[in-house]
């Protein structure tokens, strides 16, 4: 009929492509948005600052910010007499500063704390990713268990031997 406007059969189809298209990069973003919030959206566990994990983790804490005078409070009145603030400043300065020449990305998963009277031993998992070298990247991940002692000492816990971040103090000759 003359005067009156038909629509093109491939518009209608066009149109309902382009719905479907919509309705999928919306779905796509939902998806990924529930994955980030389920799986990558987890914070790292706070422990109670006066329990022996919470100790632990408040002098890893201050080692990898630098705050060595914090760190070095964290050991028992032994370890500190042992190695005074100056060797073991000069002892982290000795191994880098605490990180490696690879610069490695460093977790530390804490996995059970067993305790007996004032004494206790947290045991962690230490994850160490190092980045590869070449056209396609990768690393590798290592993965080694550590054990921290720790004592009571005026009704507060406090780290039980030297170390630096989470290895052993090296012995200093002065």
């Amino acid at each position: 009929m003359p005067g009156m406007e038909t629509e093109h059969p491939g518009a209608a189809r066009a149109d309902r492509t382009l719905v479907i298209i919509g309705a999928g990069v919306v779905a796509l973003v939902v998806v990924a948005a529930l994955v980030v919030i389920l799986v990558g959206g987890r914070d790292a566990t706070l422990f109670a600052p006066d329990s022996p994990e919470g100790v632990v983790q408040a002098y890893v804490t201050a080692f990898e910010e630098g705050d060595h005078a914090v760190a070095h409070a964290s050991f028992s009145s032994a370890v500190r007499d042992e190695m005074p603030i100056d060797e073991y400043e000069r002892a982290v300065r000795g191994q880098g500063g605490g990180s490696s020449i690879e610069d490695p990305s460093r977790r530390v998963l804490f996995d059970r704390t067993t305790q007996d009277g004032d004494r206790a031993t947290v045991h962690l998992t230490v994850e160490e990713f190092y980045r590869g070298g070449g056209a396609f990247g990768g690393g590798d991940t290592y993965r080694f268990p550590r054990e921290v002692t720790l004592v009571r000492e005026a009704g507060a816990w406090r780290i039980d031997q030297a170390l630096i971040w989470l290895d052993p103090a090296p012995f200093m000759e002065f």
